[in-house]
């Protein structure tokens, strides 16, 4: 292998492979499966069997060839999927300023005279996000949802380093388990979800109670999912009260997964939380085939402050005492640059494009516009719920309120599939199949309503779970 750009000669090449243990750099890929692993050989053959091949094409052709792979995909006239990420509307405003040039940069500006403009862009997204949760600090973003929590975790673990165990209060997003499971392994903090009947906790006892019993001498953080997996809201103040009653050096953590709730229910800061994180992909960011993404994090402590990943830009005046304001960058972990090995996270940047497009989308609605999209979003999941759990044969398994996410028992594996299937000859994405991530739901839909969801398509789909659970 040689090419200009790569400093590396053969011999420095061979040296590092000997170092390594590999006999060739096809090695380094084992772990790929062979049937997707693509050598010298089968790149080549299909480059030059593709359209592409010997002189190209003309940019009439390539538009052409482009629009007839894009007709490939499947256009939905409604979705009921959710599960973390979701279908809202997306004001006009959000595309047409977000694509505007200055603000195509994948990095965190460093230098603040020639960024102004979208130091600014940060310093009020930070500033939303910090209203939203009602706390005192928000940092410049983070990647999604389920690494935002990852590093909720760690800075609560760096709080009380003899303590390694996180209990986690409300169903959690699988995808979230298993990535914190993934990331936090080698740290060796283990997770325990507290065990409710139901999906909202049928056993006599509520969440404050149950998680106040699961607490030991070992716990560092309690994890609050609220809406949780189920959709269910938690009284996320009762259950703080609860960890700091019994033990007031517990950190607690709320973890939103669909930030859209925050507008309309008690924030985490006024819960007394004391690390509010989630996914913010709601706030103008399209689906696009599950991401990227948007994570936030905000807490209220100063001291938690400063364990915080990523950036956080902030608002300074001129230094010869003038009035003029400006942006910067005010607080980085220098560690996440140059002593790697004691970084607390290996968030060096922020989301930066997306977390533009979630300032503008705050921005464009304002503080009614997000109540009110909010409160849409409630009063078309209930009217789902309640029509759907008329229903004979079907039973919702939330007992408590829910936000826009509610989860039915259809009986079975086969009616839940028998369901899905009809959605999609209808044209409709339907709900998620619990059952394909847990046994334990088996024949369970997970069902999600927004703004985007029409009377008549929510209609289609009670006629179509009607159908479907017919003997």
């Amino acid at each position: 292998m040689h090419a200009d750009y790569i400093p590396h000669s053969d011999e420095d090449i061979q040296s590092m492979m000997q170092l390594v243990g590999v006999s060739s750099l096809n090695a380094l890929f084992d772990t790929v499966p062979s049937s997707i692993l693509l050598d010298d050989a089968r790149a080549k053959a299909i480059l030059t069997s593709s359209a592409l091949s010997s002189q190209g094409m003309t940019e009439i052709e390539l538009v052409l060839h482009v629009k007839g792979l894009t007709s490939k995909n499947m256009v939905y006239k409604s979705i009921f999927l959710g599960a973390g990420c979701y279908h809202h509307f997306i004001p006009s405003t959000v595309d047409y300023l977000a694509a505007r040039g200055e603000f195509w940069t994948a990095y965190t500006p460093y230098q603040a005279e020639f960024s102004q403009g979208f130091l600014q862009a940060i310093f009020e997204y930070q500033s939303m996000i910090a209203s939203l949760a009602g706390m005192n600090y928000s940092n410049a973003s983070l990647y999604d949802g389920a690494t935002s929590l990852v590093d909720a975790i760690i800075m609560a673990a760096s709080q009380n380093k003899k303590r390694r165990t996180v209990l986690i209060a409300g169903q959690i997003n699988p995808f979230y388990g298993s990535t914190i499971t993934t990331a936090l392994m080698p740290r060796n903090i283990t997770f325990k979800q507290i065990d409710m009947t139901g999906a909202s906790g049928t056993s006599g006892e509520s969440w404050a109670e149950k998680v106040s019993r699961s607490m030991t001498e070992d716990v560092v953080a309690v994890v609050i999912c609220s809406p949780d997996f189920f959709g269910t809201i938690l009284d996320v103040a009762s259950i703080v009260d609860a960890v700091k009653a019994k033990d007031n050096g517990v950190i607690t953590i709320h973890c939103i997964a669909e930030a859209l709730s925050l507008p309309l229910l008690k924030s985490p800061g006024a819960a007394g939380v004391d690390i509010a994180v989630g996914e913010a992909q709601s706030l103008g960011i399209p689906m696009s085939f599950g991401g990227p993404a948007l994570g936030f994090i905000a807490v209220s402590d100063a001291k938690l402050l400063h364990k915080m990943p990523g950036r956080i830009v902030g608002l300074t005046r001129e230094v010869n005492g003038g009035e003029r304001q400006g942006f910067t960058l005010t607080l980085t972990a220098r560690e996440q640059h140059i002593r790697r090995e004691r970084a607390l996270s290996n968030i060096c940047s922020n989301e930066a494009l997306n977390m533009l497009r979630a300032a503008i989308y705050m921005a464009s609605l304002g503080s009614t516009g997000l109540r009110q999209v909010a409160r849409i979003n409630v009063q078309k999941a209930n009217h789902l719920k309640a029509k759907l759990s008329s229903i004979a044969g079907v039973t919702c398994i939330n007992t408590g309120p829910t936000f826009n996410e509610f989860a039915i028992n259809v009986g079975d594996a086969v009616t839940a599939r028998r369901i899905i299937d009809a959605c999609e000859a209808a044209s409709i994405l339907g709900p998620l199949d619990l059952g394909s991530l847990d046994a334990r739901w088996t024949g369970t839909l997970l069902c999600c309503v927004t703004e985007m969801n029409e009377p008549r398509a929510m209609d289609a789909l009670v006629a179509i779970c009607k159908e479907g659970i017919r003997p």
